[in-house]
């Protein structure tokens, strides 16, 4: 579904660009059953052990960054809030963790050689691999999980990406996972311009169980 991006006011009081659709795309969050063979063997052992006290379920979220051309994204951020039902709604195991980059950066050493009255200079290039990570997630063991995409140098937000993560409540409760994003946008004539994202609430609110 698209999605309505909404500039954020800034400091003097004005808001700066219009509103942006078309960049952004959440699909329907939904919950699937718990299926402790996709879980990390740390939330695997944790769910084993609370079995008798708490309920899990997976929390899947799809969404799609196409940024227009020459416009790019500079980040995006997406949040999962749990409404608890008594105080224990807790995240565990948000997915995809981390994602990287894999590029390569050019560097120049110098070595200068004095031969008494002459000076000799010679200079090197040199390639060395890097890696950057463009989303991190963070937020396990706690009430709210988030996932945040940075853009790099030489790469693009872009794509499709499931974002999903285990949901821990009570036995027998019921609860909401209240979402909500932001992004910025590199834009053409006025710099980055930072965003809400105003999302309805059929794409706002997941109800728990």
């Amino acid at each position: 579904m698209d999605v309505e991006l909404v500039p954020r006011p800034v400091l003097h009081g004005a808001q700066d660009g219009l509103s942006e659709r078309g960049v952004v795309y959440f699909g329907r969050p939904f919950t699937t059953a718990f299926d402790p063979a996709s879980a990390s063997e740390t939330t695997r052992a944790y769910a084993v052990e609370h079995e008798d006290v708490a309920d899990f379920r997976r929390l899947v979220l799809p969404l799609n960054m196409t940024p227009r051309p020459g416009e790019p994204l500079t980040s995006v951020a997406v949040q999962g809030a749990a409404q608890q039902a008594d105080g224990r709604t807790l995240f565990w195991d948000p997915v995809p963790c981390r994602l990287t980059d894999s590029g390569t950066r050019d560097s120049r050493v110098s070595v200068t050689a004095d031969f008494g009255l002459v000076q000799s200079q010679a200079e090197t290039a040199v390639q060395r691999q890097t890696q950057a990570s463009f989303l991190r997630a963070r937020g396990a063991g706690t009430g709210i999980v988030q996932w945040e995409f940075t853009r790099r140098s030489g790469g693009e937000l872009d794509g499709i990406y499931e974002l999903i993560a285990t949901v821990e409540l009570p036995r027998g409760a019921s609860g909401a996972v209240l979402l909500s994003a932001a992004a910025r946008i590199h834009k053409k004539r006025l710099g980055v311009i930072g965003y809400t994202v105003r999302l309805p609430e059929e794409l706002a609110t997941v109800l728990l169980p």
